[in-house]
């Protein structure tokens, strides 16, 4: 069965995105969904959101993608990172703590969660681009990373076999 081309919503319909029309003609695939449109690059721009000063973010951003290990998504417009945890209740309780904070200043990231790992994207989608909002929330990423004791890559709970 598939997408129907408009969905109701709340009372309203919508036409889907461009992703799940991307999703419904593409072969199914779990990494497709977690990773269509927001594939990590280092070596494009920043495209700031109309009305964001790039002279003062631009600084900023390039603080976040060469120290803290923050990297563009493929089209400039967002910033991604991958968290790594030591087991799942600390990935999750991080979840929990970005979402009250993204609850307050009404600003949401797109995270996947894993067995010992989340995935953060943010961008900002009106006005379409990075903004001071995204930079600001992965900063507070970063900082509750380390409040949920954060690991490095190769030291976070994965599903494979146990000793």
């Amino acid at each position: 069965m598939g997408i129907s081309p408009a969905f109701r919503l709340g009372g309203r319909f919508s036409r889907p995105s461009p992703v799940l029309l991307a999703r419904r003609t593409a072969p199914f695939n779990r990494f497709n969904q977690l990773t269509l449109g927001r594939m990590a690059s280092n070596t494009a721009e920043p495209r700031f959101a109309e009305g964001e000063h790039a002279a003062q973010l631009g600084p900023e951003t390039q603080t976040l993608l060469q120290q803290q290990g923050w990297a563009l998504d493929t089209d400039g417009m967002g910033v991604t990172k991958t968290f790594h945890f030591k087991s799942y209740f600390k990935a999750v309780s991080f979840v929990n703590l970005i979402a009250s904070e993204s609850a307050a200043k009404k600003h949401h990231p797109t995270m996947t969660v894993r067995i010992g790992s989340v995935d953060v994207h943010w961008t900002t989608h009106r006005p379409r681009g990075l903004t001071h909002k995204d930079i600001t929330m992965a900063r507070h990423c970063d900082n509750g990373a380390g409040l949920m004791g954060a690991v490095e890559s190769g030291q976070g709970l994965t599903c494979g076999p146990t000793q």
